[in-house]
């Protein structure tokens, strides 16, 4: 869409009438006209809006000129997504991320405004340049790493007393990076892990362009003949970003969350309705937030009320300690005594299928998580094209240097323990020759 605003031609005059009399006298009269702003009108403004609207990239800057009848006593102000950006004539701004924004110019001189409304899309320029000769496909670099609290949490990777976050990203690098194919757990809810390769992984059009490894399984034996798939399926959510500034370093203004199913529609996982009837919390929450409080003692057996937990949705709790893994639950190398993780939470998909507290299914989601598919299954595979913004827009980027896996879930299962995702390792899919469709 163009819109166009016309500059008005202003012809002002003054105009004297001379009557005459009968007499001789001459009376003259002047109209001195309307006030300035009431001649101002909409299309005293002009933006020239580009076929296909406005676009901009990500970290560029982006201008926007306006054509105005008057040089002064109008007063400019730029909105994006009703926030103001700017109250200059011309509009000069940087987007920090891709997605597609409202923006609005308001004109007012007095008492008189008018508002022009535009639509930007913003996204990130540039091609990706093919690996090096030599490139693995697999993790390179571990820049951060964070379980929640779990039963495995100081187990996978062994902390041993003096480690820091520094040992510990190196242990976990030894475990999942280059392809060794061992195994660390996130914890509950939050815990997560940021890794990063030795190249860009291409986002190929219509293909899915890496795989997270993991240890999900099926049931082997569900009570419930009729059930879906699943088994031990502990959805973790991706993050992805883009080195847009090339320093390396996976900025807080790179990332992007990769939707997957339940992000798209919950009600429409195949196990829904199950998990309702088993009282279930079904909800996605986008903005979770959940704090674990180091406990004061550590109990020597098994207890229910280990750990304590509240969230910003009213809700609190313990983590229990089984008998199986009785090391502290709560990640040793960590200082302080409260831990908060903020994220999206998926809804609850365990299930206890026996009905007495021994058989528990914890159920698959259609697609777009890790630790939720076998690794041999094509939805263990990723399409960056499924990255969306903060606002739950789609983003398109070239490709990917830096993925953060964390832990979706927030729901224990009896004597299995928590929801707790955990990864052997990550995979560019293009590096190893290997083509899997995206979903339509």
């Amino acid at each position: 869409m163009k819109q166009q605003f016309k500059l008005r031609a202003r012809l002002c005059a003054m105009f004297a009438v001379c009557l005459s009399a009968v007499c001789g006298f001459v009376a003259c009269s002047e109209d001195d006209g309307p006030a300035e702003e009431e001649q101002f009108l909409k299309e005293d403004i002009q933006v020239n809006e580009p076929e296909g609207g406005f676009t901009a990239q990500v970290d560029q800057l982006f201008r926007v000129t306006v054509e105005s009848a008057y040089n002064e006593g109008v007063a400019y102000r730029w909105t994006l997504d009703g926030e103001e950006v700017s109250a200059s004539k011309d509009l000069e701004y940087m987007f920090p991320e891709a997605g597609t924004y409202e923006l609005t110019l308001t004109a007012t001189m007095g008492s008189v405004s008018y508002t022009y409304p535009f639509t930007v899309s913003v996204s990130y320029g540039g091609e990706v340049a093919p690996p090096d000769e030599g490139a693995t496909a697999y993790i390179t670099q571990v820049f951060d790493f964070m379980p929640a609290v779990g039963q495995f949490t100081n187990q996978l990777p062994a902390y041993t007393e003096g480690d820091t976050r520094e040992t510990m990203n190196q242990k976990v690098l030894s475990a999942i990076g280059n392809n060794n194919r061992g195994m660390i757990s996130l914890g509950g809810f939050g815990g997560y892990v940021v890794v990063g390769f030795d190249h860009t992984i291409e986002n190929r059009e219509g293909l899915r362009d890496f795989r997270v490894l993991a240890n999900a399984f099926y049931s082997a034996a569900n009570p419930n003949e009729n059930a879906p798939e699943g088994g031990s399926c502990e959805p973790g959510v991706i993050m992805v970003a883009f080195d847009a500034n090339g320093d390396g370093m996976p900025n807080d203004n790179e990332w992007y969350e990769i939707a997957g199913s339940a992000h798209e529609d919950p009600t429409a996982e195949p196990w829904y309705d199950m998990a309702v009837a088993a009282g279930n919390d079904v909800n996605l929450y986008r903005d979770y937030r959940i704090t674990y409080y180091r406990p004061e003692t550590e109990p020597e057996g098994a207890a229910d009320e280990y750990i304590r937990w509240e969230d910003n949705q009213g809700n609190s709790g313990y983590k229990a300690k089984n008998s199986f893994h009785r090391q502290s639950y709560f990640p040793q190398w960590y200082e302080g005594d409260a831990l908060t993780f903020t994220g999206t939470r998926l809804p609850q998909n365990g299930i206890d299928e026996s009905g007495q507290g021994n058989y528990y299914v914890l159920y698959k989601f259609r697609y777009g998580y890790a630790d939720n598919e076998v690794n041999t299954g094509d939805e263990a595979a990723i399409d960056i094209d499924w990255a969306v913004n903060s606002k739950g827009q789609k983003v398109h980027l070239p490709g990917v240097d830096f993925i953060k896996i964390y832990c979706g879930v927030n729901q224990e299962n009896g004597w299995v323990g928590e929801c707790s995702t955990e990864i052997t390792g990550v995979e560019d899919l293009h590096v190893l020759g290997e083509e899997i469709p995206t979903r339509e």
